[in-house]
């Protein structure tokens, strides 16, 4: 590709230029980003109350990434699931009949979490000693796909939940969750307080 440049430029000003528009057409750039961080993989935060605990990822952590942007799609397809803003998908197994979750509510839950390719990469009953887990259900303390897939569960429930990048990790791997993931989730509803 040749760009024109005017004559009168001085030399290193067309080369920048040139480095410019390539960057540009390629989606690249010359900032770094942010430095990495140390992120688990879990999707939620365990209690100081409940066993060993982890430092988990509650939002996708900014840190340099291979890919350009995270995906907004899923890259599994659940058959029978509703379609719910960022491509979220939710499918209920089992439909509860006890409270219901909502936005703020301290739940309790039992998940499962694997990849497309059904490696499980999380699994709730692992990581508190075979207990339910408990935590508050906004974006401060779970990924965005939990919120807005586990609000609406009543009590005794159990959904499905296909999660693309964009409401997930994003674009960083995250330990064993590869870049750029699209998640699956097994949640059933123990508790809402």
């Amino acid at each position: 590709m040749r760009l024109a440049v005017a004559r009168t430029a001085p030399p290193m000003l067309g080369l920048a230029v040139c480095l410019g528009v390539l960057l540009s057409a390629c989606g690249g750039s010359l900032d770094p980003g942010p430095l990495p961080t140390a992120t688990s993989q879990s999707p939620v935060a365990v209690s100081p109350s409940s066993a060993p605990t982890t430092t988990p990822s509650t939002t996708p952590t900014a840190t340099p990434s291979i890919c350009s942007s995270p995906a907004t799609s899923a890259t599994y397809q659940l058959p029978g699931a509703r379609v719910l803003a960022g491509n979220l998908q939710v499918k209920d197994e089992t439909l509860g009949t006890g409270k219901t979750a909502k936005v703020g509510d301290k739940i309790s839950v039992n998940y499962t979490g694997s990849l497309t390719d059904g490696t499980v990469f999380d699994k709730s009953t692992a990581d508190n000693g075979g207990k339910p887990i408990s935590f508050t259900l906004s974006s401060s303390n779970v990924i965005p796909g939990w919120v807005e897939g586990i609000a609406g569960m009543r009590v005794g429930g159990t959904r499905e939940l296909v999660i693309p990048a964009a409401l997930g990790y994003g674009c960083p791997a995250n330990h064993t969750i590869p870049a750029d993931s699209t998640l699956i989730f097994t949640v059933e509803l123990v508790g809402v307080s």
